[in-house]
């Protein structure tokens, strides 16, 4: 790979760190937020901070290769077809970090959370395909099943750990002032599990890119701490049009139904992260718990109108983003 594609893929992979960040870290803490168990500016802080020890920590404990990089990301069927041909790599990773960050640009736009890992496997997908390599379709459909199971589990998750703190609060073993201070917790953990969790993707475009380029396997490792920043800074900015979604427009939330949100959005984490060891979005648990702690004070508590226009942009995620990464592969092939 020429070393400008290079610094190109490595730049919009920093870009995406930051923008990574800014649009779904800070939603962790939305429902600290909204429900005044923090000041936004102190959350927002301490978001970036637990985001930056959670991608460091997460990179810390990984093991970090090529081959690493391609599994995590499903790049190997393409990394074969280009073998001879690096820059045509290059241009299709630039492809799919751009087709990424346009549809990261256009949810937050519209104010609704969305998956980064399933917008990156769509896109690789679509410049795969663009490039004339064997797409992954299992991917693809593994993904569109977790956009609909995934949000199921975390409602019914959410709804029973809120009447678990409903049944407390009833026999006044929790007050207002236990709430508060678990919740604060429970934000920090989100937002340190999506730094563990998120960091990865970046990271990984960075090794792949570099793997090819003929560098030494630590020239990779040189961006573990850039990557890490990148993230901590979105993160501190806030994507409040997101932030107002999932803390105000689902449901009118209360501090007891933001404890279970994020109580269950760090269970399923950590079962995926490092139980299934397989990427997970922080968006979907935390808004689809926020759904289910809203089910358990009764239905009408929900705003469905939202969290079905929500639910319509995980679904469109992977494949609109398949169409825009296929598109601009065939547009960066012809000017190359």
């Amino acid at each position: 790979m020429s070393p400008a594609l290079l610094a190109l893929v490595v730049v919009l992979a920093l870009v995406l760190a930051f923008y990574t960040g800014f649009h779904d870290a800070s939603s962790a803490v939305s429902t600290a937020i909204t429900t005044r168990s923090l000041k936004e500016s102190t959350a927002l802080a301490m978001a970036a901070i637990l985001n930056l020890l959670g991608a460091l920590l997460g990179m810390l404990l990984l093991t970090v290769t090529a081959d690493w990089a391609l599994r995590l990301l499903g790049l190997g069927r393409l990394m074969e077809e280009t073998s001879g041909a690096p820059d045509v790599l290059g241009a299709g990773l630039v492809a799919i970090l751009l087709a990424v960050l346009a549809w990261e640009v256009l949810t937050w736009w519209i104010g609704m959370p969305s998956s980064t890992w399933h917008a990156f496997y769509g896109a690789a997908l679509g410049a795969s395909l663009a490039i004339g390599a064997a797409a992954a379709w299992d991917r693809l459909a593994a993904i569109l099943v977790a956009s609909i199971v995934g949000p199921v589990i975390a409602v019914l998750l959410a709804y029973l750990v809120m009447q678990g703190i409903l049944a407390l609060a009833r026999n006044e073993r929790l007050r207002v002032g236990h709430l508060r201070f678990a919740q604060t917790v429970s934000a920090g953990a989100v937002a340190t599990g999506h730094g563990l969790s998120d960091s990865r993707l970046p990271l990984a475009v960075i090794v792949i890119a570099c793997s090819v380029s003929d560098l030494s396997p630590g020239a990779s490792l040189m961006v573990l701490v850039p990557v890490a920043i990148a993230m901590a800074a979105g993160t501190l900015l806030g994507g409040h049009r997101i932030i107002r979604t999932i803390g105000r427009r689902l449901t009118d939330l209360s501090t007891a139904q933001g404890l279970a949100a994020e109580s269950s959005a760090v269970i399923s984490m950590s079962v995926a992260i490092f139980g299934l060891s397989s990427p997970v979005s922080s968006s979907h648990g935390l808004a689809s718990s926020v759904v289910g702690a809203g089910v358990a004070m009764g239905p009408r508590h929900v705003r469905w109108p939202v969290a079905r226009t929500m639910v319509l942009v995980w679904l469109a995620t992977p494949l609109a983003t398949a169409v825009l990464g296929a598109a601009l592969a065939g547009v960066l092939l012809e000017l190359g």
